[in-house]
């Protein structure tokens, strides 16, 4: 069978996955309801708080128990292997504070006259930090223990997401993915937002570090007087003044902390309230001069606009000898509104349950979030261990996000990542690159953001790439196809099927792997098992059922 011919028949499982047909049912017949398997339960969970069931998953977590298996993932304690760890040492600048980044990875242009030696060096300085920080997530999502933690820093990196493409966010981005999401991940969300609002990498990409007061008459007119004496000009003067009227408050990071961090889009607020609370958080800048103190997080008071601010109707008095409060008055504020809590528990059981969630159940995990002050660990188990979670209707009823799907090939083939470059490139193909999106609201994680036909067909391409050993960078271990029938060939689909689709494989998909089986057996009499069992795997990575969760 040709390559055209096996590439066609992707396309066509592709387009029964982005048009969400049922023709390719799970061994779970649509619209049954009955009370899902022990089994299906456990294939669930991974499905949804794992990067996809494993059998070595689904085994683990039948011994131990749903719930005491969660439990420790949230606790983070699944020891990790040797190989991720030697895989993390070799990263140069990992574990670098800011301050070390900024002192051996942020060069000077080495200009013009440069040679192509000092060129390099300087490209690999500067590209260092950014490179870690993506091969870390991949390495990290592709092979660590604690799966659960990697799914949930996945969610929130999205949720307060940053683009590593502006100004430095190059340097920033790996302390803030490193101190801020990998540490509160599971911890309480008022420690977390407020790490989230100090950090360099958020105040810089939603420009709240060059928030700061309007220019007094007095600091205008001094402009004016100095602008004059350099150049000898009105006009110059005049332009210089017009300038720095305009260096004032930024609304930017004040409009996305109600909207997108924690109240939710018109949520009980108003523009009034977010002048209000850029107002408050006017001065909260970075420190890049070490001159000046630690690198980092800079309250610069000169910069803070004074007064009364008057924040969701509720007045917040100016205090003189520490005004830095005002801003962590408005984040506990918004951190413990009723809102927040219907709004984060909204956006979880979106990720997790449904693109439509049950309302009972965000009602119980909003009230959990306000019982527990934002204990994000409990939040967690309040859908995991829900009834709403495990309902039938739910089963498989989410599409994969290209992170996600890249992520479950690999773990379920137990592909070595000997290039992250390799994944990264694919995420870009697929339209979700790591830290790349320049918009605050981060990746959807809906199927209407991504049941697409263009990029359906480059999910296939990988697919078939991955299994055939295609992909410079990537590739299978040897002994994968190893307990494949010696002599019949034909039962390979549902050898591989049991591997790759634990929820089972759709009669479509089926029809479709019997009709090009058929005709390389045709071809070939005596099949190799290196050529064929490829193209099998290739095609059920590719299938409607690998996509769904």
């Amino acid at each position: 069978m040709s390559i055209p011919m096996i590439l066609r028949c992707g396309l066509v499982l592709a387009a029964v996955s982005f048009c969400g047909q049922e023709g390719a049912a799970q061994r779970r017949e649509p619209g049954d309801l009955s009370p899902l398997t022990e089994t299906e339960r456990i294939q669930h969970l991974l499905s949804r708080f794992a990067f996809g069931a494993t059998k070595e998953l689904i085994d683990e977590v039948r011994a131990k128990g749903i719930e005491a298996w969660f439990d420790e993932q949230l606790e983070g304690k699944a020891s990790e292997g040797y190989e991720l760890g030697e895989r993390l040492r070799q990263l140069e600048t990992w574990g670098l504070s800011a301050a070390e980044l900024f002192a051996g990875y942020d060069p000077r242009n080495p200009g013009p006259t440069a040679t192509p030696e000092e060129r390099r060096e300087y490209d690999r300085l500067r590209n260092m930090p950014r490179g870690d920080l993506l091969a870390s997530i991949v390495y990290r999502a592709a092979a660590s223990k604690n799966v659960v933690r990697e799914v949930l820093v996945d969610f929130w990196r999205n949720h307060f997401n940053v683009d590593i493409g502006k100004a430095n966010l190059r340097l920033w981005a790996l302390p803030y993915e490193r101190d801020v999401l990998r540490a509160h991940v599971c911890g309480d969300f008022a420690d977390f937002l407020e790490a989230v609002a100090k950090h360099p990498a958020m105040l810089i990409y939603l420009d709240n570090a060059l928030s700061r007061r309007e220019p007094t008459k007095g600091e205008l007119s001094a402009v004016r007087e100095g602008a004059r004496a350099r150049s000898r000009s009105k006009e110059r003067a005049e332009e210089a003044v017009e300038i720095a009227k305009q260096r004032g408050l930024n609304e930017n990071y004040a409009r996305e902390l109600l909207e997108l961090h924690t109240l939710g889009v018109d949520k009980g607020y108003t523009q009034r309230d977010v002048i209000e609370v850029a107002k408050a958080l006017t001065g909260w800048t970075v420190n890049h001069d070490p001159k000046r103190g630690d690198i980092g997080f800079y309250y610069a008071a000169d910069m803070h606009q004074r007064g009364e601010k008057v924040v969701l109707g509720q007045s917040i008095r100016p205090d003189k000898k520490n005004p830095l409060l005002e801003g962590e008055i408005v984040l506990r504020r918004l951190e413990r509104h009723p809102q927040t809590a219907d709004f984060i528990a909204t956006k979880l059981c979106r990720h997790f349950v449904d693109d439509d969630p049950p309302a009972r159940l965000v009602e119980r995990v909003a009230a959990t979030f306000r019982r527990t002050n934002g204990k994000l660990s409990e939040v967690y188990r309040a859908i995991a261990l829900s009834p709403e979670f495990y309902d039938p209707k739910y089963y498989q009823s989410k599409f994969k996000r290209p992170f996600e799907f890249v992520m479950s090939a690999i773990r379920v083939t137990r592909a070595e990542i000997l290039e992250p470059r390799a994944v990264l490139d694919t995420m870009a193909l697929l339209q979700e690159p790591l830290y790349g999106q320049e918009d605050p609201t981060g990746y959807y994680d809906t199927a209407e953001a991504w049941n697409d036909p263009g990029v359906m067909a480059v999910r296939w391409q990988f697919a078939f790439k991955l299994a055939q050993g295609q992909i410079h960078g990537l590739r299978l271990p040897k002994d994968f196809f190893d307990g494949l029938h010696p002599r019949i060939p034909r039962v390979w689909k549902d050898q591989l099927a049991r591997r790759v689709l634990p929820a089972g494989l759709g009669d479509r998909t089926s029809q479709t792997l019997d009709l090009m089986m058929r005709r390389y057996l045709e071809q070939n009499p005596e099949p190799k098992r290196d050529e064929l069992a490829p193209r099998i795997l290739g095609l059920l990575l590719g299938s409607p059922e690998f996509q769904r969760q």
